[in-house]
């Protein structure tokens, strides 16, 4: 005799709106609350609130299918289209930059899970959220840690089927907490979640070797190269006069050329602070501090001297067209250097004008230029 099993569901209904609610963490009275004014025609609160209660008594089922968005995708507990399966994923993995601009850069343990409190107080994000937000990060650093064969933001997208501007920004949020990047000194303090994920995106592309491994690290040859330019250049005043001449040059002929005579003056110091930042790759301790050494000993010597973003572009772009041209060089080394120095001054262009921010203004007036 045949076995039979029979199953059978209903449609799952998700009301978007409530969805939204019960990612910001409002529990169902805060939910209730919020949406009652919209509800027309108006409905008795016990009845808006029983509906509430069924919304996210459905969502509370999900929550742990969620946590494993590949088995979410391929289950039949709860009929939904893949196209609504991949949307309650989608949103379930998105933040609040707010929230990671105060996680990123930690440690993602314990013990700043237990400090979620002062990220709550702080950006007034409910702490079911915050938590939810870790506790999503943490899942997809520890996922992707171990994996091998597809680049980090492949991986994200497969293991947990974001979409891929959001596998992106995770990738660059796990990128900088990997190399525990600090972006917590005041000098950083002017700076939103957006700039920083953004030179995480930059130092991944220029910076980071061609690697089997998921988690990208800085590039050791790289780093090697540029202190061997540090030596050539920085130690033979023939290369250094040479290469300022081509700049200033370059620069006077530009359609709206910016003030030379400062950057020129201390235009050893500038390009010694740029190399400076390229040789700390090489060593974690170094990269933690980063960001704070671009503000400080790039960004603000441009400020000092008043140039604007598009002066820094063409100072950048100059340095990246006049190497090849420096006659100073013997052809072996600017053949031997040229990519490395195009991988260095391309990543800084773009991180320092990104960062390119007035910090607190009385600090940045007694701060040394040639320090």
């Amino acid at each position: 005799m045949s076995e039979w099993m029979v199953t059978t569901s209903s449609a799952v209904v998700l009301d978007e709106s409530i969805l939204q609610l019960w990612l910001l963490g409002h529990n169902v009275d805060q939910a209730t609350q919020l949406r009652m004014p919209s509800i027309q025609p108006p409905v008795p609160g016990r009845v808006l609130k029983s509906y509430i209660t069924s919304q996210y008594r459905t969502y509370e089922l999900m929550h742990h299918y969620l946590h494993h968005p590949r088995h979410f995708a391929g289950q039949f507990m709860f009929p939904l289209s893949q196209s609504a399966k991949q949307h309650l994923i989608e949103r379930y993995y998105s933040f609040d930059e707010s929230v990671i601009r105060e996680i990123l850069g930690k440690k993602l343990n314990s013990r700043t899970r237990k400090d979620l409190d002062e990220v709550h107080e702080k950006t007034g994000v409910k702490l079911p959220s915050c938590r939810r937000q870790f506790d999503n990060l943490k899942r997809i650093m520890k996922k992707v840690e171990d994996a091998e064969g597809r680049t980090l933001v492949q991986d994200i997208e497969h293991q947990f089927l974001l979409p891929h501007e959001l596998a992106r920004q995770y990738a660059h949020i796990l990128f900088i907490a990997d190399n525990k990047m600090d972006t917590f000194r005041k000098r950083l303090s002017c700076y939103q979640f957006s700039d920083f994920e953004y030179c995480g995106a930059v130092f991944m592309q220029y910076w980071t070797a061609s690697t089997t491994d998921t988690l990208p690290e800085f590039d050791p040859h790289l780093a090697q190269d540029v202190r061997d330019l540090k030596s050539l250049m920085l130690n033979d005043r023939a290369v250094l006069d040479e290469l300022r001449n081509r700049i200033s040059n370059n620069l006077s002929q530009s359609a709206h050329p910016p003030v030379l005579e400062r950057i020129q003056s201390n235009f050893k110091v500038v390009l010694r602070n740029m190399l400076s930042v390229g040789c700390m790759i090489s060593q974690q301790k170094e990269v933690r501090n980063i960001f704070v050494e671009i503000a400080d000993k790039l960004v603000d010597a441009f400020l000092q001297v008043g140039w604007s973003p598009v002066d820094m572009e063409l100072f950048y772009n100059s340095l990246i067209t006049e190497f090849g041209n420096t006659s100073s060089l013997t052809n072996r080394y600017r053949e031997r250097y040229n990519t490395s120095w195009i991988r260095l001054v391309t990543g800084i262009k773009l991180a320092s004008i990104r960062l390119y921010r007035q910090p607190n203004t009385q600090s940045l007036l007694t701060r040394s230029f040639t320090r």
